[in-house]
């Protein structure tokens, strides 16, 4: 990986990369990059865990709701899930739904879609057994849509720009090598794309504040809503609202590497084999989403989404006196995803719909 990354700097017009154009081939490039690879990513013996790794909680609260949506909002059984990792969180939604609802479970289509080779035989393996599956490498391959869009965790793990206020100037920030080592480099910025969205969305710098402009994230989005017809849309991610950028903890921006479960502040360490996130612009697709009329339903921290979700109904009375029990753990578990400064408070869930019956409850009383 290392020696792509030279090559493309050397072969670059100036000899550097953006951010973005790293970030695109540390993580996407195929075979080596880190999404692609085969190699175990999340839980113990990967990089970072998800929600819907910590137990199958998350899942089961998440096919509740969805069987609500269809059997009360009139919503068809149609669901999609974009970037849909190692499968286990379609798995605990799937298993739920066959569980509790047989007649609903014989019409039901559930459509992963993932660029990742190495994800997607994953996935067959997991949940292949169900007929009711369908799974897709591309956006561009899926049907429109009419029913339920979701995604968890995909845009944050996109590549970003990144640029940065200096002397009441904005910059932005490349890599390039330097006596053989991956380094920044700032230069002012001229990218008209970059411009264009700050002007948009309306943002200012602070002096020597870093911002990770999401232009990616915007195509990706479009992407999908450009597909669907009628129904929701649920983005499950870590990030913020414009108003909390502004905040004196967010000035140095939200680019981090996770390698073996550990934070990395230096980004171009180990290039290919760490995970490299940014958290989220929401304002940004609550805005793109209003555009191509979709109405905007809610930006809930993910404990208060569980809980509207009926998460409490997982868990369980139990007498056992073990705290390793599978019981007592499970319900640690689910406590874990609600309470706070459990895992839940990292998270929010924005919820937007198109074309719905008028009145349609989306939660249950």
């Amino acid at each position: 990986m290392k020696n792509l990354l030279k090559e493309m700097i050397v072969n670059s017009p100036q000899d550097r990369i953006s951010y973005h154009d790293y970030m695109e081939a540390v993580l996407y490039t195929p075979n080596i990059g880190y999404y692609v690879r085969e190699k175990e990513k999340i839980g113990t013996t990967g990089d970072f865990y998800t929600s819907g790794n910590v137990g199958d909680a998350f899942g089961r609260a998440l096919a509740r709701w969805f069987i609500y949506l269809i059997k009360e909002c009139g919503l068809p059984p149609r669901i999609i899930e974009i970037g849909a990792g190692d499968g286990k969180l379609a798995y605990d939604i799937l298993a739920f739904i066959k569980e509790t609802e047989p007649v609903l479970w014989s019409s039901l289509t559930y459509i992963l879609v993932d660029s990742s080779p190495y994800h997607r035989k994953v996935q067959q393996e997991l949940v292949g057994v169900f007929n009711q599956v369908a799974f897709m490498d591309s956006l561009e391959n899926l049907p429109n849509v009419n029913g339920i869009v979701f995604s968890n965790e995909l845009f944050d793990a996109l590549p970003v720009h990144v640029i940065e206020m200096y002397k009441g100037a904005l910059e932005e920030v490349f890599i390039t090598v330097e006596e053989g080592h991956l380094v920044e480099i700032k230069e002012p910025l001229k990218n008209q794309d970059i411009l264009n969205y700050l002007s948009k969305q309306n943002i200012m710098l602070n002096e020597k504040q870093r911002y990770e402009v999401p232009l990616k994230m915007i195509q990706e989005y479009e992407k999908i809503v450009s597909h669907i017809q009628s129904g929701v849309l649920l983005t499950i991610d870590y990030g913020y609202t414009e108003q909390e950028w502004k905040e004196p903890a967010h000035l140095q921006g939200s680019l981090r590497g996770y390698y073996k479960h550990k934070m990395m502040k230096k980004v171009l360490e180990y290039p290919g084999e760490m995970d490299l996130t940014s958290h989220i612009h929401f304002d940004t697709l609550i805005e793109s989403g209003k555009n191509v009329n979709f109405s905007m339903e809610g930006l809930f921290q993910q404990n208060e989404f569980l809980l509207k979700t009926g998460i409490l109904e997982e868990l369980k009375d139990h007498q056992e006196t073990d705290p390793f029990s599978k019981t007592a753990k499970r319900n640690r578990a689910i406590r874990g995803l609600i309470v706070p400064g459990g895992h839940s408070e990292y998270f929010r869930v924005l919820l937007q719909s198109k074309n719905l019956a008028e009145k349609v409850r989306l939660f249950p009383e």
